[in-house]
C-alpha cells in the first residue's frame, strides 16, 4: 500500500474573521492550494463563502511556516468552461495570491500542484486511475474546532481514500464519485465542500482530478466538478 500524498496536507479549512469579538473566528468549508505556471491560487467551493456570508478574499490560509500568518490575494474569479456558466461548475470558485505580498520562497513553500502541466491532472473516469485521495474538514467533526478561551484552533481533518466507483454526473462536467468510507460513521460529510480530489495513476503518480461541491445521502457519492473547469478557467484568466 503506498504511503498517503503528500499534497494532502495543503487542504486547509476555510477560515475565516467573524467580526465578533466573543468567537472572532470561524470555519465555512474547504479549500486548496493550486498552481498555474508561477502563479499561486486557493480554490474552493462558492457555496461555502455564500452559505457564511463570507467574501472569498477573507480566506485565512495559513503559511507554511507560521499558523499565524497568512496568504493576501488580488483577485478573484468563478469555475468556467468555453460553453456555458449556467451548471454546477460555476460553483468552482478560484482566488489568485498576490505574488506583490510575498517573497517568492513563501510562495514556493506552499505545496500544490501545477496544473498548468498535462500530466498535473487526471479524470475521474480515465482507465489508468488507480485510486483517489480526499482530504476536507466536516463541521460534525468533535475535534476540528475553535478554543476561543485558551486561543487554540484545531484543524483536525478527515482522510479516505479507496475508490469505489466514478460516472459522469447528469451535470456537465462533473462526476459522481463513490469511496468505501464517505465520511466517519454517524457522520455528516458537510464541510468537505471545497476539498480537492486527487487521483492516483497505477504508476503511483498523485494528480489533481476535481472539486467536491456535493454529496449525495442516498447514493454515498460526492458530487465532484472536473478539473477541466480549473484548468480551463486559469487559463482564460492567464491569457
Amino acid at each position: 500500500m503506498r504511503s498517503t500524498p503528500k499534497i494532502l496536507s495543503s487542504t486547509k479549512p476555510v477560515l475565516y474573521e467573524t467580526g465578533y469579538a466573543d468567537w472572532p473566528y470561524a470555519f465555512a468549508g474547504s479549500c486548496f492550494p493550486i498552481r498555474w505556471g508561477r502563479k499561486l491560487y486557493i480554490v474552493s467551493a462558492y457555496h461555502c463563502y455564500e452559505n457564511h456570508q463570507v467574501k472569498p478574499e477573507d480566506t485565512l490560509y495559513p503559511l507554511p511556516e507560521d499558523d499565524w500568518r497568512f496568504l493576501g490575494f488580488c483577485s478573484k474569479t468563478r469555475g468556467k468552461d468555453r460553453e456555458s456558466l449556467d451548471s454546477k461548475h460555476h460553483d468552482q470558485i478560484v482566488i489568485e495570491v498576490c505574488a506583490n505580498l510575498h517573497p517568492a520562497r513563501e510562495l514556493e513553500s506552499v505545496e500544490a500542484i501545477d496544473v498548468s502541466k498535462p500530466n498535473g491532472t487526471i479524470s475521474l473516469d480515465d482507465p489508468s486511475l488507480k485510486d483517489v485521495w480526499l482530504r476536507g474538514y466536516m463541521f460534525a467533526n468533535p475535534e476540528h474546532k475553535i478554543d476561543y478561551e485558551e486561543g487554540k484552533i484545531s484543524q483536525q481533518a478527515y482522510v479516505t481514500n479507496g475508490v469505489v466507483s466514478s460516472r459522469r454526473s447528469l451535470f456537465e462536467h462533473c462526476h459522481m464519485l463513490k469511496v468505501k468510507t464517505p465520511c466517519p460513521k454517524a457522520c455528516s460529510p458537510k464541510g468537505m465542500s471545497g476539498s480537492p480530489v486527487y487521483g492516483e495513476d497505477s504508476d503511483g503518480n498523485v494528480k489533481y482530478a476535481g472539486t467536491v461541491i456535493e454529496f449525495n445521502s442516498h447514493t454515498d457519492e460526492y458530487l465532484i466538478i472536473d478539473f477541466s473547469i480549473l484548468v480551463e478557467t486559469l487559463r482564460s484568466a492567464n491569457a
